[in-house]
């Protein structure tokens, strides 16, 4: 997956999943993301496209549709090939219709109350039975994710968010900067509790590896960089934030090194990982 900031503190993302489905009863016909908007970090996700990269295929967008309510015949002919985006705030089994545009949050400064919304983007598959590997690529525009301080501009993306039930063999990401930032004036960090790596690009972009991630368990970058005089971030602040994050950050970094040193003296995991970019192992309706 990549992620680019844009000049105006947006995010251009990509991410590609590899899915290996396992034979079950019913057929596999449908995979999803879930997203929390936040009128503080998140305000609209748009500009939304799915691609079965395994056939080339570009999907169209539609409503959502129950992969219960078909036969394979019916499904294949009437959903497959579709993607939706919907709010499931209220219930994921009978979401609301969601419009990226009229249905945004209004920004709110960090640390206010903010609004939430919870949505999901889906894409039907054919009604498939098993599959050893079956690429979709999702592109999408994040909205109001940066907050431009006096001093830096910080944001914290989060590729997998502990809604989704999906395990994952191994996530490679990375994180690029807009063309006048580098590593010398931007800070990246990865936050997650499964096994990870990351590096520090001379361009500032920060790549990241992450194992075994179970479901409900999170991925989260925060990253800032120092303001620039042309900086196109809408969301402004008040306030000095460099030192503060800084200091966060050291605390975080202090805590996981604990955990980790308490787990290793109670255990040895001996980890077992397969190859591949976001291999989902078991997924979808």
């Amino acid at each position: 997956m990549r992620a680019q900031m844009l000049d105006n503190g947006d995010l251009r993302i990509t991410q590609t999943f590899d899915y290996r489905l396992e034979s079950r009863g019913t057929p596999w016909r449908q995979m999803f993301q879930q997203y929390t908007l936040s009128s503080d970090r998140l305000t609209t996700i748009s500009d939304i496209s799915v691609t079965d990269l395994t056939t080339g295929r570009t999907y169209t967008q539609d409503t959502v549709h129950s992969p219960g309510s078909y036969g394979d015949v019916g499904w294949d002919s009437t959903c497959a090939g579709r993607w939706y985006i919907a709010d499931i705030t209220q219930s994921e089994s009978h979401p609301d219709p969601f419009d990226p545009e009229l249905d945004a949050l209004t920004a709110t400064a960090v640390g206010e109350p903010a609004q939430t919304k919870d949505v999901e983007i889906g894409w039907n598959i054919p009604s498939t039975r098993s599959a050893k590997s079956m690429r979709i690529e999702l592109a999408m525009t994040w909205h109001g994710v940066a907050t431009a301080y006096d001093d830096v501009v910080a944001l914290e993306w989060e590729p997998f968010s502990a809604l989704n039930s999906t395990p994952a063999a191994r996530v490679t990401g990375t994180f690029a900067f807009p063309k006048d930032i580098s590593e010398s004036n931007s800070w990246a960090w990865l936050h997650t509790g499964a096994a990870s790596e990351t590096t520090r690009l001379d361009d500032g972009s920060l790549q990241f590896t992450v194992t075994d991630l179970p479901g409900g368990e999170y991925i989260n970058v925060v990253v800032m960089a120092e303001r620039q005089p042309t900086s196109a971030v809408s969301r402004e602040q008040a306030g000095r934030m460099k030192q503060r994050i800084l200091e966060q950050e050291r605390r975080e970094a202090r805590i996981a090194s604990n955990a980790r040193q308490r787990e290793a003296r109670g255990r040895l995991v001996i980890w077992l990982i397969p190859a591949g970019l976001a291999l989902l192992l078991v997924v979808g309706r």
